[in-house]
């Protein structure tokens, strides 16, 4: 399944990296699941993902969009972790080291529309922590 390929091909690209000892603040890996603990990075698919163009020989070019997210009692923390993975996200532009196990997707371009923000607090000073990630990705008409 396509959507599942992608967000995989995401994790385990970041995971790869954090094995490798590229990042100064993530150390941990991220996770595909919400929120359920504190101090692990998620990444989950967010609404809104659509067709934004198609041409004549079926190719179509698709955002899908995700939330990497955050819940700790540390906001300099929560906001260092995922503003070095918006830089990293967006140097994946350059690099396109973003590759489809399956073969159902080629990637184009990430875009990181917003810095990582706080989106809640709780009574206890656990914050969430939020940032968009938008993926745009060709792909065949009718592979899902």
């Amino acid at each position: 399944m396509l959507v599942n390929d992608l967000q995989e091909a995401l994790v385990n690209n970041i995971n790869r990296r954090i094995d490798s000892g590229f990042f100064t603040y993530n150390k941990d890996h991220v996770l595909i699941k919400y929120l359920d603990k504190d101090d692990v990075v998620g990444l989950v698919p967010n609404p809104g993902s659509h067709t934004v163009s198609m041409d004549m020989a079926g190719e179509e070019y698709w955002q899908y969009n995700y939330s990497i997210t955050m819940r700790t009692k540390s906001r300099a923390e929560a906001h260092n972790r995922l503003f070095e993975l918006s830089q990293y996200l967006q140097l994946l532009n350059q690099t396109k080291d973003l590759i489809s196990k399956n073969g159902s997707w080629v990637f184009d371009q990430i875009e990181v529309p917003n810095e990582p923000a706080e989106i809640q607090e709780d009574l206890q000073g656990t914050v969430t922590y939020s940032m968009d990630v938008a993926v745009f990705i060709y792909k065949q008409r009718g592979v899902f």
